[in-house]
């Protein structure tokens, strides 16, 4: 896709500057049947980036290329292990759900894992609890906005983050709870108790596993 893109580019700019194969050919150093080649992505396996700054340098052109981020990366066996643990925890009042995309059209963002409470006690109100897994605290800072934009666009009711209980993650839980701040005090315990029995957890909070 990234490269039909920038080959379509370079077709448009050549044709505009009325430039022909043949002197883009002779300026590169190629023959002219690469350059149709390449136009018509006969082989998309075989476009070279570097031919394609080539090109684009003839035509007076400056290639960039970045990456982005569109959703959530690819997680290992540790945090697929991780999450297990955290569903064995679980009672029978829970039903779970894996890779629960946001509820807004679009947003490439998906849970690890999203709880819904099977039907409350003396209500009929069911919790939808958004769960996010990490197997080691990189970035404190960096982990705190991804958590706080996950309970803004998320669409549950409270959110219960995950880690792996390491001696790194331990020593920066209480700079991670300080940044999360009080609605995000709940203790472990109470949330552990709450997913067990089935009981509605009473608001947002970490738990080490």
């Amino acid at each position: 896709m990234l490269v039909g893109k920038l080959v379509g580019e370079l077709i448009t700019a050549r044709r505009t500057a009325g430039i022909s194969q043949v002197a883009v050919a002779q300026h590169v150093g190629c023959s002219q049947s690469e350059i149709s080649r390449l136009e018509r992505l006969v082989s998309i396996d075989d476009v070279s980036l570097v031919r394609v700054c080539e090109i684009a340098a003839v035509l007076g052109l400056d290639v960039s290329v970045g990456l982005h981020p569109n959703g959530d990366q690819l997680r290992d066996q540790g945090h697929q292990r991780l999450i297990a643990r955290f569903v064995a925890r679980l009672g029978n009042g829970w039903r779970a759900a894996r890779e629960v995309p946001f509820p807004r059209h679009g947003d490439p963002r998906s849970w690890d894992l999203v709880l819904r409470s099977a039907g409350l006690a003396a209500t009929s109100r069911h919790q939808v609890v958004g769960v996010e897994a990490e197997t080691r605290i990189r970035d404190v800072q960096a982990l705190t906005r991804r958590i706080r934009e996950r309970e803004r666009d998320g669409g549950t009711d409270v959110v219960v983050l995950v880690l792996s209980d390491s001696a790194v993650n331990r020593r920066l839980l209480p700079e991670l709870l300080d940044a999360l701040g009080p609605s995000f005090s709940i203790s472990p315990r109470a949330l552990l108790n709450a997913l067990k029995s089935g009981a509605a957890l009473p608001g947002s909070g970490v738990i080490l596993l």
